[in-house]
């Protein structure tokens, strides 16, 4: 059931108002970017290559149209509930679970950052998931999972961990939709099994 927030009501305005956007170092430059979502006590950590611009620009995680393509297969996976009027990472992190980047640097594209570049945020990167310890990591992209743990195949619950948490690696953002929809129902089903064991 869809879930819709007044325009004009007062959690609508709170909402409105509430942005991530935040200066931060990013190897010895100040860069305008988004703040990381995260707490001890989450469920999951989606892990993202780096923002993009318009994300940043809006002050909240994956407000492009691939990114809002994600927070489809969120929902379509029960993750996270269908509401409307409210920005989908908070909505996210009111459900548990939160958001960061192997990168700061906001780009356009994600193949205008360097090698070097996603070896310098790696150590970071742990050291993030290992101060939350998430009980899932997700990653929206194999590309960062790689940098990580080097090639591996398929998606999915891959069989790796770090910080303790299972790790969980989206498909492509265009892979076929018959092959998207087991992967889902697999995240959906560990998902409500955690839920289930909380109550």
């Amino acid at each position: 059931m869809q879930t819709v927030i007044p325009r004009g009501s007062k959690i609508a305005r709170i909402r409105a108002e509430m942005s991530h956007r935040m200066i931060e170092e990013w190897r010895g430059a100040e860069i305008e970017t988004l703040a990381d979502l995260l707490r001890p006590g989450l469920r999951a950590v989606v892990v993202g290559i780096n923002p993009a611009p318009v994300s940043v620009a809006a002050g909240h995680y994956y407000q492009g149209r691939l990114g809002q393509a994600f927070f489809g297969r969120l929902r379509r996976a029960g993750l996270v509930p269908d509401i409307h009027g409210a920005w989908e990472d908070d909505i996210a992190f009111d459900a548990g679970i939160g958001f960061t980047d192997i990168v700061k640097r906001p780009t356009a594209n994600a193949s205008e950052i360097p090698m070097n570049e996603l070896d310098y945020g790696k150590s970071m990167l742990i050291s993030k998931l290992d101060a939350v310890r998430p009980q899932v990591v997700l990653f929206t992209f194999k590309k960062t999972a790689t940098v990580i743990f080097g090639p591996f195949a398929g998606c999915g619950f891959v069989g790796k961990t770090v910080a303790q948490g299972q790790v969980f690696v989206m498909p492509g953002p265009y892979e076929r939709s018959d092959r998207v929809e087991p992967v889902l129902d697999e995240l959906a089903t560990w998902w409500h099994e955690r839920v289930r064991r909380r109550r």
